[in-house]
């Protein structure tokens, strides 16, 4: 199963948000001072966290023998044979979930998935199923 979010959320995401998170940091780093520098030295770890971790995800990857998170080119994947847990965390927000998946590294592990994503009724109900297991 391939879920992933249409061309539309692409554009909203990377190119808009991410853009001006880019443009912020050029106006900071322009305009100088010590709110230029707080300003500049946020948006750029809020940039770098997103790349690292993938918390957002643009498209999950889910079969038999593993699950793969990917966004901006990169994937985190991990074999259901070394998951040892996974816990699904709904919020009274109803069009979001937090999947963790355990054991995983300090910067893997943690994924927002929002119901834009192209099946994600099924993937939740696949990921709520495999933690009632673990």
């Amino acid at each position: 199963m391939i879920c992933a979010y249409d061309r539309g959320r692409f554009v909203t995401r990377v190119l808009l948000q991410d853009g001006l998170v880019v443009l912020a940091v050029a106006l900071a780093a322009w305009s100088g001072g010590p709110w230029g520098a707080a300003l500049a030295t946020g948006a750029t770890a809020a940039l770098a966290w997103g790349l690292v971790t993938l918390h957002f995800p643009s498209k999950v990857e889910l079969t038999d023998d593993a699950i793969a998170f990917s966004a901006y080119g990169r994937r985190h994947v991990f074999a259901w044979g070394d998951v040892t847990r996974v816990r699904v965390r709904r919020f009274l927000v109803r069009d979001r979930v937090l999947v963790r998946l355990t054991p995983a590294g300090t910067w893997r592990g943690r994924y927002w998935l929002t119901d834009g994503l192209g099946g994600y009724d099924a993937l939740v109900a696949e990921l709520e199923r495999r933690a009632a297991q673990t």
